[in-house]
């Protein structure tokens, strides 16, 4: 009756991002003359109808269960973060739909859904590691340079230590001063597949259609004109 696919395998589609070769985005689609077959003709018009009201609903179940699932595997995650997931709707006459994440936040949590590892865009990823982040654990616009604008820090690698570069704050004065790290400078970082967008997504999307697309027909069935 139904059909959960992944969208063809290029860099952008209208359905939804692709990268690493796999997508972060589902279509749902049914094969609408299985189901009308046996039907009588006041019954059949109703079908496109009802079953576009079930895609969506499940789609949006889809979208609500990630949704849950990003606020437990992340750490307080932002609210940019939290609406990543979009739905494209289907109706009477496409009966596709499709769930996907968004562009931008596509672009960090692909490193979440795949794993592996990734590479600075700049020199290096900055890293934390005494330095003051928000809330979200993120560090806060404008953090690093106004953190080197202070007479006590700089940014480099202590002497003797060439693979320790960083920002560092000098503390306490004289021969007993010493360097505190404020932020690490990681030439990668690594990623285990944690997300599982797409196996949630299928696995919603299997459970929940069959029972979905019998109410929808049954409530268009009872109220048409």
């Amino acid at each position: 009756m139904f059909a959960l696919t992944k969208p063809p395998g290029v860099s952008s589609t209208p359905g939804g991002l692709m990268f690493l070769g796999v997508p972060m985005s589902w279509n749902i689609t049914n094969n609408i003359k299985e189901v009308q077959r046996g039907l009588n003709d006041a019954t059949r018009k109703q079908i496109p109808f009802a079953a576009s009201v079930a895609i969506n609903s499940v789609l949006n179940d889809i979208k609500r269960n990630f949704e849950k699932r990003l606020r437990r595997v992340l750490n307080n995650p932002t609210p940019f973060t939290l609406k990543a997931v979009a739905v494209r709707r289907a109706n009477k006459r496409t009966l596709t739909g499709t769930v996907f994440i968004k562009d931008i936040q596509a672009g960090y949590l692909k490193w979440l859904e795949d794993g592996g590892r990734r590479q600075p865009n700049r020199r290096a990823i900055l890293v934390p590691v005494r330095q003051r982040v928000n809330k979200y654990g993120n560090l806060p616009r404008g953090a690093v340079r106004r953190t080197l604008a202070k007479a006590t820090t700089f940014s480099g690698a202590p002497k003797g230590k060439p693979g320790a570069a960083g920002v560092y704050q000098r503390v306490g004065k004289g021969r007993t001063s010493k360097l505190k790290l404020l932020l690490h400078y990681a030439d990668a970082a690594r990623y285990k597949p944690r997300l599982g967008f797409n196996s949630s997504a299928r696995r919603t999307a299997e459970a929940r259609l069959p029972g979905a697309m019998l109410s929808a027909i049954r409530k268009a069935v009872s109220t048409r004109r």
